[in-house]
C-alpha cells in the first residue's frame, strides 16, 4: 500500500536532488529550513523504481557504457506483433503540400496529423491528404509559425502554440478559439477548459517549470523550479530543448519529466506526484551538466545517459537515449529491462543508415520484414503503436543502397514492403510512416 505525505517544495527539491545521486530512500535527508515553508504544491508518493543501475552492472562489462553483452538486446519481433506502413501523399487533387520538416506526428484512430514549423497537415489513416489547417497571419485562427502542437483524440481538438497565444481547432479544420499565453513550451489539454504548459528555461533565471492555464490564459497553478530546478550560471541550458517531450499522456494520465531524467511525475489534482524513479546509478545526469555553453561539464555530460523521451504504454516504457544509439525498454508485465540498439546491425546496414539519414538513432533491428529499424519517434495516442517516420525518398534511397534484411520471420511481409517501396515517388509522396503494433 502506498504511503502519501505532504512535504514542502524546498524539502521536495532536496529529496529529489539526493535521489539523483543515490535512490529514493534518501528522502529523510531534508534541510531543517524547509520546515518553515507553507507550500503544499507537491505530494510525495513512493514511486515505482526502474532499476537501471542493476541492469548496467549485469550487462555492461566493467561498467563501460560502450561495451555490453548482447543478452539484453531486443529485436523488433520481441516487442511488436506486426508492422504497418503508410505513405503520406503530397496532393489530393485540390491542394498540394510537400513536407519540408516534420516536427511531430500524431497517430489518431481515424487521422494522422503532422506538425511543421509553418503549418498543420491532416491525413486519413491511408495516407490521403485531407487538408492543411489554419494559415499564416495575425488574425483569429492564424499563426506566424507553430512552436508546438498537441492533439486530443477524445475531444477531437488540436492545440498549437504560436506567438502570444494558443490556437484551438477541431478535426474538421475549423478554428474554435484562441487563448492568450506567453508560454512557449509543450502543451497538454487537461479538460475542456484547462491546459498544462511546459515552461522553456532558455536562460537560467526562469522560475517556473510547469503551469496550468485556464480558458483565458490565466495561470491557475504554477510549479516553481526552486533550488533544484534553477541554474545559477548565466548560460543557455538544455532544459529548453524541443527534443525532449516532457509532457506526455498515457490514457488519462498526464506525465511530466524534468530534463534530469530520473523522476517522472504524474499531474493529478493540480499536484505533481512521483510516478517513476529511474535509478541510473553512476550514469545519472546532474543538473549542472545541462549548461551546454560551459565547457567544464561537456566531458562529464558525455559519460552520462541522457533521455530524449519517456513514453509509457500498456505494457512497455520506452526510454530513447539522447547521446548513445540505444533505447531502453522496461517491460511492466515481466518487470524487466532490456534495450534496442542499431549497433548490432551488420556493418553493411549500419553504414547505409548513417550515410543516408546522417545519424545513428536508437532502434530495434527489424526482423519481421527486413525493413528499416524501428526508431521511437512517437507513440500513438491510444498507446498501441510505436511510430517512426522519415522522408519517403530517403527510405527508397536506403533500400537501393543497403538492400533488405536477410534474417526475417515473414518473407511474405518483406515482399509486400518491397512492392510498397517501389511505388515511392518523391514528386508524389511526403513521409514514410512505420507503425509497429505493441505486444499486450
Amino acid at each position: 500500500m502506498k504511503t502519501t505525505k505532504r512535504i514542502s517544495v524546498l524539502a521536495f527539491a532536496i529529496v529529489a536532488f539526493a535521489a539523483t545521486m543515490t535512490t529514493v530512500s534518501c528522502q529523510s535527508k531534508q534541510d531543517k529550513k524547509s520546515e518553515q515553508s507553507k507550500d503544499t504544491s507537491f505530494v510525495f508518493t513512493t514511486p515505482k523504481v526502474i532499476d537501471m543501475k542493476s541492469y548496467f552492472e549485469k550487462h555492461y562489462k566493467g561498467g563501460d557504457i560502450a561495451t555490453r553483452d548482447t543478452s539484453g538486446i531486443l529485436s523488433l519481433s520481441d516487442i511488436t506483433d506486426d508492422v504497418e506502413y503508410v505513405l503520406l501523399k503530397a496532393s489530393n487533387g485540390k491542394q498540394e503540400k510537400f513536407i519540408r520538416s516534420a516536427e511531430h506526428l500524431f497517430l489518431c484512430k481515424d487521422y494522422i496529423f503532422v506538425q511543421e514549423v509553418d503549418g498543420i497537415i491532416q491525413y486519413d489513416r491511408q495516407g490521403n491528404l485531407i487538408r492543411t489547417i489554419g494559415r499564416k497571419g495575425a488574425g483569429p485562427g492564424e499563426f506566424n509559425w507553430v512552436y508546438t502542437m498537441v492533439v486530443d483524440d477524445n475531444t477531437k481538438r488540436i492545440f498549437i502554440k504560436t506567438s502570444g497565444k494558443i490556437n484551438e481547432y477541431d478535426f474538421d479544420g475549423k478554428f474554435v478559439r484562441d487563448i492568450k499565453s506567453t508560454y512557449d513550451g509543450k502543451l497538454m489539454p487537461l479538460d475542456s477548459n484547462r491546459i498544462a504548459a511546459d515552461v522553456q528555461n532558455l536562460w537560467y533565471d526562469v522560475k517556473e517549470r510547469l503551469v496550468i492555464l485556464n480558458g483565458k490564459g490565466e495561470v491557475e497553478k504554477s510549479f516553481p523550479r526552486y533550488q533544484l530546478f534553477e541554474h545559477t550560471n548565466y548560460a543557455r541550458t538544455d532544459s529548453y530543448t524541443d527534443r525532449i517531450p516532457r509532457l506526455t499522456k498515457y490514457h488519462d494520465v498526464v506525465c511530466f519529466n524534468e530534463a534530469y531524467n530520473d523522476t517522472i511525475f504524474e499531474l493529478k489534482n493540480n499536484e505533481l506526484q512521483m510516478r517513476y524513479f529511474v535509478d541510473w546509478g553512476k550514469y545519472a545526469l546532474k543538473p549542472e551538466y545541462l549548461i551546454y555553453e560551459n565547457k567544464e561539464y561537456a566531458e562529464k555530460k558525455q559519460k552520462c545517459l541522457w533521455l530524449k523521451g519517456f513514453y509509457e504504454t500498456d505494457r512497455y516504457i520506452f526510454m530513447p537515449e539522447h547521446i548513445y544509439p540505444k533505447t531502453f525498454v522496461y517491460d511492466k508485465k515481466m518487470d524487466q529491462i532490456a534495450e534496442g540498439s542499431p549497433t548490432f546491425f551488420t556493418r553493411k546496414y549500419n553504414k547505409a543508415y548513417y550515410d543516408i539519414f546522417k545519424q545513428f538513432e536508437s532502434g530495434f533491428y527489424n526482423d519481421i520484414d527486413g525493413g528499416i529499424a524501428l526508431n521511437v519517434d512517437e507513440i500513438s495516442l491510444d498507446s498501441k503503436y510505436v511510430v517512426s517516420y522519415c522522408p519517403a525518398s530517403d527510405v527508397k534511397d536506403y533500400f537501393e543502397e543497403a538492400g533488405y534484411g536477410e534474417q526475417v520471420l515473414y518473407p511474405d511481409k518483406q515482399a509486400k514492403l518491397k512492392a510498397l517501396v517501389d511505388t515511392i515517388d518523391e514528386d508524389k509522396h511526403n513521409l514514410f510512416i512505420m507503425m509497429s503494433k505493441l505486444k499486450e
